[in-house]
């Protein structure tokens, strides 16, 4: 038997924000929001769990090889380096047997559970720089969100939130360790089925494979990966071999063998090896590029943390001073020279709630709306439309739409706006509700961008579907057309996922319309959006195409810069035209006409219920 241990390195940096749920303490629910803490180690030190980056770089790496088997590389097939079998052997026992029993495995009552430890290690991150003060203060910065009521248009009781969060720019290693193994024996009555271990040459392969992936920019990391965060950069990887081969006939002082067994060879630091990238990426999601202004000025509010501390700030200069709520600004910047921060949960917020208002609309016209029996945020979300959960999620999966934070480029001219609380009995001023807010208007803001995944898309369709319609799934693509209107009879997935595409594109078109505000504060006139062209990089998975649009758009809705602006009525009407080409490029999207008979809850998972709707009446 020989074995080889390698090393690799690979230096990263955050391209946006990243947050790991720690499961140290359990989230303060005191009425002022809830505190999501980032993973610590015993130390106290934000860490990023081996698991997690191991459960990340697996399923970006199952997703590469299922691609190379659709294609039919050789690597692929019995004998390749990621064959079935060398696939086991390099990750371990297949997630999906993980805790089976041998019936469900389909194995005999005598048989061995087939369980091979996997030959690679993942280790953890931590971040000393982070760490806890002595007083149990965190050093992470935050960022807070609110859940919206579906049926009241306010924020959810208790759907306050606040998450801390490593900020963009951070820099780490991801250090994987793995060990090949040649030539060894299995001659054990219980090794029958049971995957042999991996080569030198498979795991070697690999590590340039996990390169590869990593640097297509297709793994994130940690959560909240729907609204952009979690993206990394590849710096230079580095591959070392710790140790050369090593056999029996070598182990002869108990010298060799501790060498053996830490795998310590004649050069400590290891040899350093070349890395033979084959220059794979994965399949790439289709692309919304959505370039707007805002005339009235985007307002999200910062920490409140922060604007407490500038208000005690003021007020030890002048007592009476109020303090100003500063709008949100990237926090990987110095606040000063920050540009100002539109998260990608707003935007992304905004058109889930405006996606969902069409589906119910369309529903109750023909008479088939549930009204929602609760102002509970997560009961609400498992009761949305179908349509409205395949495309951004529920409880029981993740969603298929990545909406990016927007920052903006040039900060526009700075107004201070003071609002005051009435009280309704007296109609003066109420104590304390005064309160003075900055809006920058003319911002120079960068495109908003819209990710759109169609495997994660079909397989949200496919996991909401009941036995009976997994049974039939086979069968779906060759469903009998009905009679007089060259209709299926059945609905494939396909027919889901563009349906689900056009429910977007319609969200979209209201967003071009200008009928959609982005940000807080929209009663009062802030967060107007016009938006001057939208491009469309589509994509095909499966039979699922979305077409390319290379830009429509209208010069009348250009941002107007330090120049007169057009008259609102012109731009009014050039922001419906732009509407109208949205809606006419939809109905080229294959199924258009029929997307609101996909609103249809049996027909998509005869009757079955989701998780987070299981969870609520528990």
């Amino acid at each position: 038997m020989t074995f080889t241990r390698y090393e690799l390195t690979i230096p990263v940096e955050l391209t946006s924000e990243l947050h790991i749920g720690g499961v140290d303490e359990v989230p303060d629910r005191d009425g002022e929001g809830t505190v999501i803490r980032f993973c610590r180690n015993g130390l106290k030190e934000p860490t990023i769990p081996g698991r997690s980056i191991r459960g990340a770089v697996r399923a970006a790496c199952d997703i590469a090889r299922q691609a190379l088997k659709g294609a039919g590389d050789p690597a692929t097939q019995d004998g390749g380096v990621f064959s079935k079998a060398s696939w086991v052997s390099l990750w371990g026992d297949d997630s999906l047997d993980t805790g089976k029993s041998l019936l469900d495995r389909r194995l005999r009552n005598g048989d061995s559970l087939p369980i091979r430890q996997s030959a690679l290690t993942f280790h953890a991150v931590s971040f000393p720089d982070y760490k806890d003060s002595d007083s149990g203060e965190s050093q992470l910065p935050r960022r807070h969100g609110v859940g919206i009521d579906r049926t009241t248009g306010a924020a959810s009781d208790g759907a306050l939130y606040e998450h801390e969060f490593l900020p963009r720019g951070t820099r780490f290693d991801i250090r994987i360790t793995a060990e090949g193994r040649d030539n060894e024996p299995m001659g054990r009555d219980q090794s029958e089925g049971i995957p042999g271990p991996a080569s030198s040459d498979t795991v070697k392969k690999l590590l340039e494979f996990i390169v590869d992936v990593l640097n297509s920019g297709a793994i994130c990391l940690g959560g909240r990966t729907g609204s952009g965060q979690g993206k990394i950069r590849v710096i230079e990887p580095q591959l070392r071999r710790l140790s050369g081969t090593t056999d029996a006939g070598t182990l002869t002082t108990p010298a060799d063998i501790l060498d053996a067994l830490i795998l310590i060879g004649q050069d400590e630091e290891g040899t350093s090896l070349p890395l033979e990238l084959g220059g794979w990426t994965l399949e790439e999601p289709a692309r919304i590029t959505i370039h707007w202004w805002s005339p009235t000025g985007i307002f999200v509010a910062e920490d409140e943390k922060l604007t407490k501390q500038r208000k005690e700030e003021a007020q030890k200069k002048d007592p009476s001073a109020n303090g100003v709520t500063e709008p949100l600004r990237d926090p990987s910047v110095p606040w000063d020279e920050a540009q100002l921060l539109i998260p990608g949960t707003s935007v992304r917020g905004a058109l889930r709630s405006r996606a969902s208002r069409i589906a119910r609309t369309v529903l109750a016209a023909r008479g088939d709306l549930e009204p929602l029996a609760s102002h509970d945020i997560h009961e609400q979300i498992a009761h949305e439309p179908n349509l409205v959960r395949y495309i951004f999620g529920c409880t029981d999966y993740r969603g298929a739409v990545t909406v990016h934070d927007c920052r903006s480029i040039e900060r526009g001219t700075r107004v201070e706006v003071t609002h005051n609380a009435i009280d309704r009995w007296t109609g003066g001023v109420i104590d304390g509700g005064l309160f003075t807010e900055a809006v920058y208007l003319g911002t120079e803001w960068e495109p908003i961008t819209i990710d759109i995944d169609l495997r994660r898309l079909l397989n949200n369709i496919e996991t909401e579907k009941g036995p009976e319609a997994k049974r039939n799934t086979a069968n779906a693509n060759e469903a009998e057309n009905g009679s007089g209107n060259g209709k299926q009879s059945k609905a494939t997935d396909a027919d889901y996922a563009h349906a689900a595409f056009v429910l977007l594109g319609l969200a979209l078109a209201e967003l071009s319309a200008g009928t959609l505000p982005l940000g807080s504060r929209s009663t009062r006139g802030l967060g107007q959006v016009v938006v001057s062209s939208i491009a469309i990089h589509g994509s095909a998975h499966e039979g699922t195409k979305i077409p390319t649009k290379e830009r429509f758009g209208d010069q009348a809705l250009e941002h107007p810069g330090t120049a007169a602006s057009l008259p609102p009525q012109d731009r009014c009407d050039a922001q419906r035209r732009l509407a109208q080409a949205v809606l006419s490029f939809l109905k080229t999207i294959d199924g258009a006409e029929q997307w609101s008979e996909r609103l249809d809850e049996a027909s998509a998972n005869d009757g079955a219920r989701s998780k987070g709707e299981e969870n609520t009446h528990e």
